[in-house]
């Protein structure tokens, strides 16, 4: 077994979510995060109780300063160190105050790995934070490791007196020139528009004749516009930098546009998969919990990484006291609570939920001191804000979305309570309290739905709480089958705009076996994008206005993200509900595969699970199912079918 670098538990999180929050640039200007984000501790010690059979040669090697202390003794980094035989306790002792404070061990039998422990000389020794991506000495954790793939542009033309480069699609990507013949500014673009309009483009940078082949930072982009400048006098490559994640799932069919869907919807996910899940790669380029939230879904289809999901949910989740929600954001503290049962849910990885259980409940008790009087989740620092969606919610007072969503995290709290054996009544008396009170307050017997706020008089009523309403299992009975006639089927209900929130929208639809309804909305809407151009999903689409005209966001002319996560969101509904792929057990020790394929001549698809894959065939009237584990159910045309590991099961529909 190799050595492999060790560092404090969450820091290796911490260390590159505050690289990345400070990478923001906008016409130059560094945008930092407007959230507080921690950084690690810089002073750390390292431990290990080791039991030596004959003499050993081992070596530390450290990034920082300090020393190795046996017994009394302290030796230099870098420098033999012989162990005779015996029983020693092993303490490293770490400081680097600009980077990660981290260790590495080489001996024949003494390596460093995970059965080391760390404190930050507070005598709290807890388990060491390590990984397999690094076990070489030589690549420290300070830098996170990407791949890097050349690409050419498929197009050149000249225009406005400058040169217009076109990529074909969005990419991520470093531009190293190899010919300069004087000083010049690159526009980069996600649209034509957006490059060429050198007035308003934001995101641009000045190359001078002495930075010929020199690594500049990757930036979003399709098009690259360079003004004054002849074709010749320009030469340049350009190195599209990537998470070396392997797509595990795959989706084709007789249906063209769907196939189309899935592929752009896998192509925005792997540009926004990086040291964490982004909301988009060319703006913000910083970690919302909301839209990481949706993206631990999609990537359950096709990743099935789980590196990338617990490195996001610990960067978010922070350290110390907690003084404001996270992002800032009322609901993206609780989509973060939530986050952690679905982890489990996916992975049965109960030794993360131990770890990350006093962070969880940090912030569900900070949630818990900023209720009103009727024990809703309303109160906010200054800063704090509500989200829910862009769209016209009447989010006066206590807003029901809100409530929802508090609901539910109270939920997954105490079920993680209870799986570590931990004392929760209090939370259950305040998650039944709740339930009662969001019925009382705002249902509304006269609009057959749930209102946004009671607070504003107004009983305006739109899709969102609606839609959680149906997707947490809040509306039983009469109330779920008025929800969907008088909301979710009533065009007067103003229509959801962005992806984000179609998620959510279809995933109800879905759950209430409205599969065809929801498949053919995901063909009109992320189709109608498709239809307009798009190489990756938006941030926003309304498909009754040009897409170019909607460009501006936030102010700025070119504001909108055009390769947002958040848009990924397909690759999920495909995968959950037309696959019929989810786990019945905790890290698929048991799962079920429900196809509902009628609408397809043919499909061919690979649905990642935990340690394997579900491949699912149709073609014409002939299913064929096959998983590489154990623990598997076939549901088709009311037969159950047990899978077994490696036989394929054929059935004639």
């Amino acid at each position: 077994m190799n050595s492999k670098w060790i560092w404090y538990y969450g820091d290796f999180e911490m260390y590159h979510s505050q690289k990345l929050h400070l990478r923001r640039k906008e016409r130059n200007v560094v945008f930092p995060a407007i959230w507080y984000v921690p950084g690690v501790y810089s002073g750390v010690r390292f431990r290990k109780k080791v039991k030596i059979d004959r003499e050993e040669d081992i070596c530390v090697t450290a990034n920082g300063v300090g020393f190795v202390q046996i017994g009394a003794v302290k030796y230099e980094f870098g420098k033999k160190i012989t162990l005779h035989k015996g029983e020693y306790f092993v303490t490293i002792n770490v400081s680097n105050m600009t980077g990660l404070p981290c260790a590495y061990v080489e001996g024949d039998t003494v390596k460093s790995n995970e059965e080391w422990t760390a404190d930050y000389y507070n005598g709290k020794w807890k388990k060491v934070g390590c990984s397999s991506s690094y076990t070489d000495k030589n690549v420290v954790p300070d830098t996170f490791i990407f791949k890097y793939k050349k690409i050419l542009p498929l197009e050149k033309t000249v225009q406005k007196g400058g040169v217009l480069y076109d990529f074909g699609k969005e990419t991520f990507a470093r531009i190293v020139f190899k010919k300069l013949s004087k000083n010049i500014t690159v526009f980069f673009g996600e649209s034509e528009y957006e490059a060429l309009d050198t007035k308003n483009n934001c995101q641009y940078e000045a190359f001078g004749v002495e930075d010929i082949d020199k690594n500049f930072e990757a930036k979003a982009f399709r098009y690259i516009y360079i003004p004054d400048i002849g074709e010749n006098e320009v030469d340049f490559d350009a190195y599209y930098e990537y998470l070396p994640v392997e797509k595990k799932g795959a989706f084709e069919s007789s249906d063209d546009m769907l196939n189309k869907i899935w592929n752009v919807s896998a192509d925005t996910l792997e540009l926004n998969s990086r040291e964490f899940f982004l909301d988009g790669i060319k703006r913000d380029r910083w970690v919302w919990s909301g839209d990481s939230y949706q993206s631990y879904f999609v990537n359950r289809y096709l990743f099935f990484d789980e590196d990338i999901v617990r490195r996001t949910i610990i960067a978010l989740g922070g350290k110390g006291e907690v003084e404001q929600h996270i992002n800032t954001i009322l609901d993206y503290s609780f989509y973060w609570i939530m986050s952690i049962y679905d982890y489990y849910e996916m992975t049965g990885d109960m030794e993360f939920v131990a770890d990350i259980f006093p962070r969880m409940k940090a912030v569900m008790d900070f949630c818990l001191s900023r209720l009103d009087k009727n024990g809703f989740a309303s109160k906010m620092d200054a800063g704090d804000w509500i989200f829910i969606d862009w769209a016209d919610i009447d989010k006066t007072g206590a807003v029901c979305a809100e409530q929802m969503l508090f609901l539910r995290s109270l939920e997954v709290f105490i079920k993680c309570a209870d799986m570590l054996g931990i004392e929760n009544s209090d939370y259950l008396f305040k998650r039944d309290d709740l339930e009662k009170k969001i019925n009382e307050y705002y249902w509304s017997d006269e609009k057959g739905a749930f209102i946004d706020s009671f607070e504003s008089g107004k009983n305006n009523v739109t899709r969102h709480a609606n839609i959680f309403a149906l997707l947490f299992g809040y509306a039983e009975g009469e109330k779920r089958e008025a929800i969907i006639k008088n909301v979710i089927l009533n065009d007067d209900v103003a229509q959801i705009t962005t992806p984000y929130f179609k998620f959510y929208e279809l995933d109800a639809m879905c759950s209430i076996g409205q599969i065809e309804y929801a498949i053919n909305e995901v063909e009109d809407y992320w189709g109608g994008m498709i239809k307009a151009g798009a190489t990756s999903f938006w941030e926003w689409f309304d498909p009754n206005v040009p897409w170019q005209d909607t460009l501006a966001m936030y102010g700025d002319e070119y504001g909108k993200s055009l390769c947002h996560a958040w848009g990924a969101g397909p690759i999920y509904l495909i995968g959950r509900y037309l696959l019929g792929v989810r786990p019945t057990s905790a890290g698929y020790k048991t799962f079920e595969v429900k196809p509902e394929l009628g609408r397809f001549d043919f499909v061919e698809a690979k649905v990642p699970i935990k340690d394997g894959i579900v491949s699912i065939k149709k073609n014409g009237r002939v299913l064929e199912v096959m998983t590489d584990r154990d623990g598997g159910v076939l549901i088709y045309n009311s037969n159950n079918i047990v899978l077994h590991k490696n036989k394929s099961v054929s059935i004639e529909a």
